[in-house]
């Protein structure tokens, strides 16, 4: 499973856009793809007509008490699965550092996840905080429209 993020640390930029657009487009080519709309705005979730609502909100995500499976939703779209945006995600810089290794565990989280999906896509909020720190950690490349960069985990192994 390759992880992608769409971040940048200014908002307005299109990071929206593009992994709405890079996730519609992997799953229209056979790849089974979950959007994870991490941003409490919403704008993947409102994109994909689903209720930006996680019940628990992302505490119930972060700490474990509520499975990732379980708050996955289905799109309109064959083969394209999202996690919804909920507004209790502007809180998730706190709620990850109450956890231990924090910058982990996103990726923690995602793991379980790789048989079920090909590409798992984080739409990001703006800003430079220990979610965006956990999400570069986490992910084999991180998009922007301004710029491209790659996380160090996944270099040697890119193609």
């Amino acid at each position: 499973m390759k992880i992608l993020a769409s971040y940048n640390i200014k908002g307005g930029v299109g990071k929206t856009a593009t992994a709405v657009n890079i996730a519609h487009l992997a799953a229209r080519d056979g790849r089974r793809v979950l959007l994870w709309d991490l941003d409490p705005q919403a704008a993947a979730s409102f994109l994909l007509r689903v209720r930006p609502r996680v019940k628990g909100g992302g505490a119930a995500l972060i700490k474990g008490s509520r499975d990732l499976d379980a708050a996955i939703k289905g799109t309109d779209f064959e083969r394209l699965d999202l996690l919804p945006a909920d507004f209790t995600y502007r809180n998730l810089d706190l709620i990850l550092d109450a956890t231990k290794k924090p910058t982990q565990r996103l990726a923690r989280l995602l793991r379980p996840l790789a048989a079920e999906y090909d590409l798992v896509v984080l739409d990001c909020p703006p800003g430079i905080s220990l979610l965006s720190e956990s999400v570069r950690l986490t992910s084999c490349r991180n998009s922007s429209p301004a710029s491209m960069g790659t996380g160090r985990r996944c270099w040697r192994s890119a193609p």
